[in-house]
């Protein structure tokens, strides 16, 4: 590998985490179902905000400010609708998992 000024330089270690000195698996550990669903929540009354404030602003607008109303909330849905869907599955693949673990627990303890 060659650096910047045409020297060759050592190649990189590896890097090891404190998992694999350990022995733990590298695996990502599991989400809980409150953490991604509170941000489901907050995500979605973000969204519910902003679009009632936009939309309070559409009583005394002309067709220019309806046109720009409707274009702050589509760029409202288009930014925060994308993480508030990942948050509900991230959610719901917590819940339908849950009772996965409560049966390895349990096979475990009996």
């Amino acid at each position: 590998m060659l650096d910047v000024y045409g020297t060759s330089c050592p190649a990189a270690r590896p890097r090891w985490s404190w998992r694999a000195a350990t022995g733990e698996s590298q695996g990502r550990s599991r989400q809980g179902f409150a953490v991604p669903a509170l941000a489901a929540a907050s995500l979605s009354a973000l969204i519910l905000h902003l679009l009632l404030t936009l939309g309070a602003h559409l009583g005394g607008a002309d067709v220019a400010g309806v046109l720009t109303v409707a274009a702050g909330m589509v760029a409202v849905l288009a930014t925060l609708l994308p993480f508030a869907l990942l948050c509900i599955r991230r959610a719901l693949d917590a819940l339908s998992a849950a009772p996965e673990r409560r049966r390895g627990v349990t096979a475990a303890q009996g």
